[in-house]
């Protein structure tokens, strides 16, 4: 897993997304999932995003919770197909 320190771009630590995450029941991790990966994609034009930085904090915690990154592929393929 990777840390994840300082604030993010509204001031908030960045830890509080992280716990936020952990939280979160297996299928609304995977709409969140889905949600950052989108965004993600639509600020590429801007490397300082928090949804580049939301888009690995959930994928660490799928493979936390699954094992694998089956999750996170699923949910990347499910964004991909609907673009």
């Amino acid at each position: 897993m990777r840390k994840y320190e300082g604030n993010d771009n509204y001031g908030q630590p960045k830890t509080k997304y992280v716990e936020d995450i952990s939280t979160m029941e297996y299928k609304e991790l995977i709409r969140e999932t889905k949600d950052k990966i989108w965004l993600s994609a639509y600020a590429n034009n801007n490397p300082r995003s928090d949804y580049h930085w939301h888009v690995d904090v959930c994928y660490d915690e799928l493979l936390k919770r699954d094992g694998n990154d089956s999750g996170y592929v699923r949910a990347y393929e499910s964004v991909s197909r609907s673009i």
